[in-house]
């Protein structure tokens, strides 16, 4: 079993390095706990349940099992936390219930798409629009309520750009993914490799963004006007 670990390591370093950024914020998050809001708290529980996912894809992999339903567990679980993250930053009604509206239209497209055997197109690409729609919104109201001294000291900030990041940059990569993963005969495995590598960059540019965030936490209490 260690030798299965060990080479799945050393033919997928960029899939490990992920596994392991996934923690960071996690960390972060856990070193700042007295200084973190529930916002903060959620995106801990958002990355918790990445690093626990991609543990349980791991072992299934040594096990030699299929672990393609994982994805589309997690585009439901994230989609979740993502709308608390928005209840939380968001406090009108009429945007709460919007966000509530949206997140159930997501859910309800990706439960009906969901498959044990292979990926949902659908459940990952509702999400990632979800995601966008979130990031974009977040931005405009900082900007409409300038309630911020400093930006770069704003852990919102940073993980609202680490979300749209890697939300933009996969969102036609996971549209296609049925294609992907049903015909290798149409797609060399080069290619695909290419495609998911560049998944697997933008998700720890994503974890970076957001361990840093959370850093600039301890700023949060000051940094509102």
């Amino acid at each position: 079993m260690l030798e299965r670990l060990l080479l799945l390591c050393e033919k997928y370093p960029l899939d490990f390095v992920a596994h392991i950024s996934s923690s960071l914020p996690v960390l972060v998050g856990l070193l700042h706990y007295k200084y973190i809001n529930n916002k903060s708290k959620y995106i801990v529980l958002f990355f918790l349940f990445a690093f626990l996912k991609e543990s349980l894809a791991l072992w299934l992999s040594i096990l030699r099992s299929n672990n393609l339903f994982l994805q589309n567990i997690e585009s439901i679980a994230e989609t979740g936390i993502l709308l608390l993250i928005a209840l939380a930053c968001f406090k009108e009604v009429k945007w709460r219930r919007l966000w509530i509206l949206m997140a159930v239209i997501c859910l309800i497209i990706s439960i009906l798409n969901y498959s044990n055997d292979q990926i949902s197109s659908a459940s990952l690409s509702v999400f990632r629009l979800f995601a966008i729609l979130f990031c974009l919104s977040y931005f405009s109201k900082i900007l409409i309520d300038v309630s911020v001294k400093n930006i770069l000291q704003h852990t919102m900030f940073w993980f609202s750009a680490g979300l749209l990041i890697y939300s933009t940059g996969t969102f036609f990569i996971v549209l296609f993914s049925e294609y992907w993963y049903k015909d290798i005969n149409k797609v060399p495995a080069e290619v695909f490799d290419k495609y998911w590598n560049a998944s697997q960059v933008l998700f720890i540019i994503f974890c970076c963004l957001s361990a840093y965030g959370l850093w600039t936490s301890k700023f949060d209490k000051d940094n509102l006007l």
